[in-house]
């Protein structure tokens, strides 16, 4: 018993799958599939340590650095997969990576078991090929654990090279060489220990990741063309031809012309049909941009080409600054960093919690109803479960599939996230008391009655005053709402703290309050004293227009006659600028949790 508690978590026993042997075919296979739609989820909260290593990726290979891969058994295969195919894909050259497989080549295809209990093989096997420091070196192993990977890393780490881990635990010692750990938390496998599944899984799609932006941040691709590569068979004869028709235009004559006197070459025909040059000029451009298609296209076109005989300017490369500089050793964690945990250490039986997920998961289908994408996560004991995504974050215009990441039009929550806090904030440093009036923080407030109403009444929604109006139809926008909530009357009889109407216009006058006693309007005062000492960096109102492709649409409003996508809903809230204490706030389901850990 005691030597179980060593073992990797990789190794745990899934309770969903007891008595995986007495069960019908088409059961196996539903549940392996549920249990695979853990992975894109948590590959989704790993992708600040993928950018780490895509940046680690590309100042190597910008700097004349070898990408090496290290693994065994089926990380070590998945290392050369994806080494194999960065020539055919993107054209990079073959000695710029190096697969190291333990057991050698034979291991590729049948299992070398035994093979990986040598910490020295993997430092032999590394050390032959002369590694130096603008190397990089990605270690994979599901346990964290392997000698072979360890023997490289720990080799690597000696010359200061930089290292990354994909793990599937990231407490095993493969870690304390890494510069940088991708640790994806699928759970336990459906076989315990076969980490061929969703391990490996996982795995591959994070070299997918790694090896394909590095490639799109070299510049070896045009747009989302695969034009870094060259024809070598009649399929890839007639993509060559596809793509670049699509990216320059050109006619069919054109386009063979450029192929034959760039001997096939996607990237030189390329910049040879945009630029108008001979095929040793765009040579020479794509040399001196170091294979960058979009970068040589730009040193083609200025007067004086840096890669002309004679000028000596060096031609700017595609170089990604590492915070810390080489050999920095990046937190695994940040401050702020919630602990996403399974359902054992939140105290849930494991069953129970997947029926829970599975009614989202069924209320969503495939996305077609009335629901179109749904994230959902858990919160216990401290620890987060999931997010867990189904559907689509936006079904037009355009076909998006919603993702753990995936932002929200967070509507009335704003109230809750926002304001709320904002305000109690305020009273904690006794600048304001929840008995307070109204009219002490706004005068012109005090008037037709409404001179007694406090901020307590305000956020339990018993002010008296109405539960919403269409301002934005009078048609009024920014401070004119607040001046026309001001000069109200109570409607009704209505008196302060005897009824509960749920207000907007409430919520309004708050945020009006964070203001007048702070001087920043409710997203600047939320953003600085709630949002970023949470670690809420995916919280915003007024969301970049970058990230619109990562938010969920709202819905199709008619006035509009088109889909209400990456801005507030709330026509009041927009009316205002996208900035109130109701409505206007954007969020994830990921930042929500934090949100929640906070008053739980």
């Amino acid at each position: 018993m005691n030597n179980q508690i060593f073992l990797p978590k990789t190794e745990n026993s899934n309770s969903l799958t007891k008595g995986i042997d007495t069960w019908p075919i088409r059961k196996i296979l539903e549940v392996m599939n549920q249990e695979d739609h853990r992975i894109a989820p948590s590959i989704a909260r790993e992708i600040p340590r993928i950018q780490e290593a895509v940046e680690l990726v590309v100042e190597s290979l910008s700097s004349g650095g070898r990408l090496f891969y290290a693994g065994a058994g089926t990380s070590g295969r998945l290392g050369i997969l994806d080494a194999a195919e960065l020539k055919p894909t993107f054209g990079l050259p073959g000695h710029k990576t190096i697969a190291l497989m333990c057991g050698g080549k034979q291991a590729v295809f049948s299992a070398a078991e035994g093979a990986e209990d040598k910490e020295e093989d993997g430092k032999n096997a590394f050390m032959i090929h002369e590694p130096c420091r603008r190397d990089v070196v990605i270690g994979i192993t599901a346990s964290g654990r392997t000698p072979f990977v360890i023997g490289v890393m720990k080799a690597a780490s000696s010359l200061g090279i930089s290292t990354v881990a994909i793990v599937g635990d990231p407490s095993g010692p493969a870690c304390d060489y890494a510069q940088t750990v991708i640790s994806p938390d699928v759970g336990p496998e459906v076989i315990a220990g076969s980490t061929r599944l969703k391990n490996g899984t996982a795995h591959k799609i994070v070299l997918n990741m790694i090896s394909t932006a590095s490639m799109i941040a070299l510049g070896r691709t045009y747009s989302n063309l695969m034009a870094g590569t060259s024809p070598t068979n009649q399929k890839l004869s007639s993509r060559a031809r596809r793509i670049l028709h699509e990216a320059t235009g050109s006619e069919p004559g054109q386009i063979e012309t450029a192929l034959e006197q760039s001997n096939g070459d996607i990237a030189l025909a390329l910049v040879m049909l945009l630029s108008e040059l001979d095929a040793r000029e765009a040579r020479a451009a794509l040399n001196a941009a170091s294979g960058s298609i979009r970068q040589a296209l730009k040193l083609a076109t200025e007067k004086d080409m840096c890669c002309k005989p004679g000028n000596s300017k060096e031609p700017g490369r595609c170089r990604r600054r590492i915070p810390g500089g080489p050999g920095h050793t990046a937190p695994r964690h940040g401050q702020n960093a919630v602990h996403f945990g399974t359902p054992e250490e939140a105290g849930f039986d494991v069953r129970r919690l997947e029926q829970a997920f599975q009614v989202v998961h069924r209320t969503v289908g495939d996305g077609e109803g009335p629901i179109p994408g749904a994230v959902a996560a858990v919160v216990r004991n401290n620890v987060v479960l999931g997010p867990r995504a189904w559907g689509w974050a936006s079904r037009t215009p355009q076909r998006i599939a919603a993702t753990p990441g995936t932002i929200f039009d967070m509507a009335s929550l704003t109230k809750v996230m926002a304001t709320t806090p904002s305000i109690l904030m305020l009273c904690e440093q006794g600048k304001a008391r929840l008995d307070d009036p109204v009219a002490l923080f706004i005068p012109e407030f005090g008037t037709q009655g409404k001179h007694t109403i406090t901020i307590r009444h305000l956020m339990a929604h018993t002010s008296g005053l109405p539960d919403h109006m269409e301002f934005w139809k009078e048609p009024l926008e920014g401070k004119q709402i607040v001046d026309r909530i001001c000069g109200l009357a109570l409607a009704g009889g209505r008196q302060p703290g005897k009824q509960v109407v749920y207000s907007d216009l409430g919520f309004m006058l708050l945020g009006e309050i964070v203001e007048r006693v702070t001087g920043s309007n409710i997203k600047q005062f939320s953003e600085e004293k709630v949002f970023e000492p949470l670690g809420m960096s995916e919280t915003y109102f007024l969301p970049p227009k970058r990230l619109k492709h990562r938010i969920a649409a709202t819905e199709f409003r008619e006035g509009l006659g088109q889909v209400v996508w990456g801005e507030v809903h709330d026509e009041n809230a927009y009316a205002m600028g996208g900035i109130a204490g109701h409505a206007g706030l954007f969020s994830t389901a990921a930042d929500t949790a934090r949100y929640a850990l906070m008053w739980l």
